[in-house]
């Protein structure tokens, strides 16, 4: 709940502090001492757009700071994502430049403007003549009839809503591949016969090249080869009879020194060695040199080097592209068959999203005619007997506009008069009437899960005796719940507050000046005295009236 509110240079406000307590406290006053400036201070703590004619004349800002106690997972949830430290007291602070810029903290910490907001939207609801209502919401007033509508409809419509956008998703998909790829598939099919005639391997290049400069300087090689095996083998002496002899000198003494003894398992190895040498060259001058073969290699390798320009990559590359066009042309090669698959999965889906949506559509219809039967004695109680109310529920032809909600578009409508026709709420009720209607809702027990502080401007416009007691007496039963703020020109109202704080306006050193004053006792029971009309009479009218407040309050 809200704690306490600390305005400085806020429009005509100087510099107040108010302390709040649970329940319903009204604020009274002359008329245009300034009331509705409170609610101005409100919308600026918890994320109103910020406008230059909130900060007092002469003064540099306003600033706002609002002082809010309770646990709220869903405000503990936005402060953890703001990466503000979450405690069980919330302060609020804003600062509002005269050139209209702001600045919000929460706990002292800068946040933007998007989390007051949205701790706002949690934590205060506003009814004021020119306040957004959100009663005017489509999805409230979906909401209104949906809390009794039982829960299963509601997740069967969801679950199959989902099913059916999955299933249209996937075909919707395989037709623009299907669309996308069918001159590509061409494409792929004949680059990919063109790649497996090269019969790629990891290395081919390598190979091929290898191929290439052996064919091209095959008499270079065979001279090479021939030389070598000459020194090793023919010529007197040969490297291997040197190496024998080397290898005899040794052996006479090598049990005498450890030098020759590894000199002599050197000498050894180097004999395998050149035992291993002799056959390598032997086959490379037995190899004939192909000309066909070399130019088969030269071929191959050109067209691998063109692909590897073609597509940007090496021999891995090559081999893996192929690999992904072998996969998508045979995802196209089984299309047909997904597409039927799919098609009839889709009408499937859509079939039972239709069965479930008419099902909450006429459960909705339902609702809707419980909730008008439980507001009609709450209407009458609220001067708004001549008032019909009634929620249209419409089924939306077009597919694009049904949701995981339904197909449902839900609306309330009201009759303003006999005779009258029918037409919106947003477009015919007044701020008087919309904050009446709201607590008729509140009466019948349709509103839950509704913001923790309601405030409420021009509730009582237009209206006066037993209408303005049964005002005040549920604005009373709504601050058993909630933490309920009124403003208010009528006596019966404030009666029924658990606590009243006038707004009165002065002048200080030629400056109009607006304070805020709790007021109690005798204070309070003069202050609705002068509400009455400040007759001598009025002054025990009106404790007679405090009498039956109180008994109103503890309902």
């Amino acid at each position: 709940m809200l704690v306490s509110l600390t305005v400085k240079q806020f429009a005509l406000i100087e510099q107040v502090h108010l302390e709040f307590d649970a329940g319903m406290t009204v604020f009274t006053g002359e008329t245009g001492a300034g009331k509705s400036m409170l609610c101005g201070a409100l919308a600026a703590v918890f994320g109103a757009r910020a406008r230059a004619d909130w900060v007092r004349h002469g003064a540099k800002k306003a600033e706002v700071t609002a002082v809010w106690e309770g646990v709220d997972m869903r405000i503990d949830a936005l402060l953890e994502a703001g990466d503000v430290e979450c405690e069980e007291t919330l302060i609020l602070r804003r600062t509002i430049t005269s050139d209209g810029r702001s600045r919000s903290y929460v706990n002292g910490v800068p946040v933007t403007l998007k989390m007051l907001q949205q701790i706002g939207e949690i934590c205060l609801d506003m009814h004021g003549q020119h306040e957004h209502q959100a009663l005017m919401q489509p999805l409230v007033q979906q909401q209104l009839l949906d809390a009794s509508v039982p829960g299963v409809l509601l997740h069967d419509v969801r679950t199959s809503f989902e099913a059916w956008q999955e299933y249209r998703s996937r075909l919707q998909s395989l037709h623009h591949e299907r669309g996308e790829t069918e001159q590509q598939a061409m494409w792929m099919r004949d680059e990919l016969a063109r790649l497996e005639e090269l019969d790629i391997s990891e290395g081919l290049g390598d190979v091929l090249q290898s191929e290439v400069n052996s064919g091209r300087h095959h008499a270079q090689v065979r001279q090479a080869a021939s030389e070598a095996l000459a020194l090793l083998d023919e010529t007197e002496p040969s490297l291997r009879d040197i190496l024998a002899r080397a290898i005899h000198a040794i052996e006479t003494a090598e049990d005498f020194h450890e030098g020759l003894r590894r000199s002599r398992q050197l000498l050894d190895q180097m004999d395998v060695l050149l035992g291993e040498v002799t056959p390598e060259l032997c086959g490379v001058l037995d190899h004939a040199f192909d000309e066909v073969a070399l130019q088969q290699s030269e071929q191959r390798l050109m067209a691998l080097h063109e692909a590897m320009r073609r597509h940007d990559c090496d021999e891995n590359g090559l081999l893996t592209l192929m690999h992904e066009w072998r996969e998508r042309l045979a995802t196209l090669d089984t299309a047909n068959w997904d597409e039927a698959s799919l098609t009839r999965l889709l009408e499937e889906a859509r079939y039972c999203y239709c069965k479930h949506a008419a099902a909450l559509h006429e459960a909705r219809k339902q609702s809707g005619e419980k909730l008008v039967g439980q507001l009609r004695p709450f209407l009458d109680r609220l001067a708004l007997a001549g008032m019909q109310v009634c929620f249209e529920v419409l089924t939306e032809k077009n597919e694009s506009d049904w949701g995981p909600g339904g197909w449902d578009r839900v609306g309330i409508k009201i009759m303003s008069n006999p005779g009258e026709p029918w037409r919106d709420l947003a477009a015919v009720a007044s701020g008087g009437e919309l904050s009446r209607l709201v607590l008729a809702f509140k009466g019948c027990g349709a509103l839950t899960g509704m913001p923790h502080i309601a405030v409420f401007d021009e509730v009582d416009t237009g209206i006066g005796g037993e209408t303005a007691w049964c005002v005040g007496e549920l604005l009373a039963q709504m601050g058993r719940d909630r933490q309920v703020l009124v403003i208010s020109h009528l006596p019966q109202v404030a009666s029924c507050a658990d606590h009243q704080i006038v707004i009165s306006k002065s002048e200080k050193e030629g400056r109009t000046i607006t304070g805020l004053e709790p007021v109690e006792g005798q204070l309070r029971q003069a202050e609705i005295a002068r509400m009455l009309g400040g007759a001598g009479a009025s002054f025990q009218h009106a404790q007679d009236m405090l009498i039956r407040g109180r008994g109103a309050a503890l309902l």
